[in-house]
């Protein structure tokens, strides 16, 4: 009798070594989080729904020809390796975006551009890095002309700098760009124009210069002395304003 006992405490001991051996294990479960950021533009008629892991966001509905700004930090258990990141079009029921993401490599934000146009996803083309200069791409929508636009900035002097010239609507322009010092002031007033090639005061979007201008100061310009970047834009005449918006992450 003796012996049984001695046996089950045995078994209670080594049961109870378990249990607590999973207690541990269970208390390194922890909780990770990534920042999951979209930027872009929808053109067209659809309302967008942006979902992770079949969560769906309804306080992020991306409502037709509008921004694209959708930023949140998904919160996963530890053991997790990947999630599911979609975009569709609530209308429809048609999905327009799906990226897996990968969330076993430690990497803390990830950056998606997005643009809509129609229904139908842009091909966002941005050029290979070069170390001598910053390589920059435009890409604007204008179905309303063919004519060429060229791209300058102007401080409060009235001095010019050019971007890019004869960038044709609907396809991708390219550029190599080093900013000049005196426009590398942060107390100097910039703004974007756009303007009928060949000309600094023929606007290029519905014949307004409040259409036509934009300010710099999200757009995240080479800096002077500033090389080896990439810098890719979606540009197309918003309700009211030009809208010029960002294709690339930014710096934290």
């Amino acid at each position: 009798m003796r012996q049984i006992i001695i046996n089950i405490r045995k078994v209670l001991f080594f049961a109870m070594l378990l249990l607590g051996l999973v207690s541990c294990n269970k208390e390194k479960e922890f909780t990770k989080a990534i920042d999951i950021q979209i930027s872009g533009y929808n053109i067209g008629n659809a309302e967008l729904e942006v979902s992770i892991d079949e969560v769906a966001y309804d306080k992020f509905k991306i409502q037709p020809n509008s921004l694209v700004n959708f930023g949140k930090v998904h919160t996963y258990p530890s053991h997790q390796n990947q999630a599911s990141l979609k975009v569709k079009d609530i209308i429809s029921g048609k999905e327009v975006f799906h990226q897996q993401l990968s969330l076993n490599n430690n990497e803390l934000e990830v950056f998606f551009p997005l643009v809509l146009i129609n229904g139908s996803l842009l091909e966002i083309k941005p050029p290979a890095s070069e170390p001598s200069t910053n390589r920059m791409a435009f890409y604007i929508y204008y179905p309303e002309s063919n004519d060429a636009i060229d791209i300058f900035l102007k401080d409060k002097d009235g001095k010019i700098s050019y971007l890019a010239k004869n960038v044709q609507p609907s396809k991708w322009g390219y550029v190599d760009y080093l900013t000049a010092e005196e426009f590398n002031d942060p107390q100097n007033t910039l703004r974007l124009h756009f303007t009928k090639s060949g000309t600094t005061d023929q606007w290029a979007f519905k014949d307004s210069e409040q259409m036509s201008k934009s300010p710099v100061g999200t757009l995240l310009l080479p800096g002077f002395a500033e090389k080896g970047r990439v810098c890719t834009y979606f540009v197309t005449p918003g309700s009211n304003q030009l809208d010029v918006v960002r294709l690339f992450k930014g710096a934290k």
